[in-house]
Formats: structure tokens, sequence, C-alpha cells
């Protein structure tokens, strides 16, 4: 749970993360891994630090899968920090496709995020 991690991961070429989110006692949501020693970091500062290297690599879809553990304030501050940082980066509505029955395709989701 360190941005750095994050960052190496996504210049790697990685386009699925994961973050392990727990309540901060700030009011502020952490990334840590659970109930072992790993030094939790905000999950804002993560996200920022992120940004910029969504897609230097890949113009392919990022998914941040999000392990969530925050109570229901904490995940609309999540929600905030997201939709504030990401802007129209973040996949908020479903995309329209010519046959409903099919999933946007990678090319459709091209410099995109999306929240699992």
């Amino acid at each position: 749970s360190n941005p750095e991690a994050y960052n190496q991961a996504l210049l790697a070429g990685c386009r699925a993360v994961e973050l392990d989110c727990y309540d901060g006692s700030d009011g502020k949501p952490i990334v840590t891994h659970g109930y072992t020693f790993v030094k939790p970091c905000s999950f804002e500062s993560i996200i920022r630090y992120m940004k910029p290297n969504l897609f230097k690599t890949s113009p392919y879809p990022v998914i941040l899968n999000l392990e969530n553990h925050c109570s229901l304030e904490q995940q609309k501050e999540m929600g905030r920090i997201l939709e504030d940082t990401l802007g129209d980066q973040l996949l908020k509505e479903p995309l329209t496709h010519a046959n409903p029955r099919y999933l946007p395709s990678p090319e459709d989701l091209k410099y995109k995020v999306i929240v699992r």
C-alpha cells in the first residue's frame, strides 16, 4: 500500500490493481493490507499519485479492484476522491452499444478507469 508500488505496476503495463480500503481514523479512507504490518497510506494520495501514469504504457482501460472494508461515510469519500481526481476518465455511466447484449470492447474503453 505504497503509491510508488502502484505506479511501478502501471508503468510495467499492468491494467488492473487492487486496493484494500479501510476506514482511516481521521474520516479519510486508507489503503493497507488488513491485519498485517504494512504501513497504511491514504486512498487519496494513491489515486492522485497514480493519475499521471494511468495511460502512459497503454490507452486501454485500467481496472481498480477496490476491496472495500469502509463505512458508508468513507465509501462516499472514496467516490468523491475518484470523481474529483479522475474526472471524465472515471467510467460512471454504462456505455451505449449498438447491441445491448454485448459488453463494451477494450477499444470502447480506451482512457477509462473502471472501478470493480
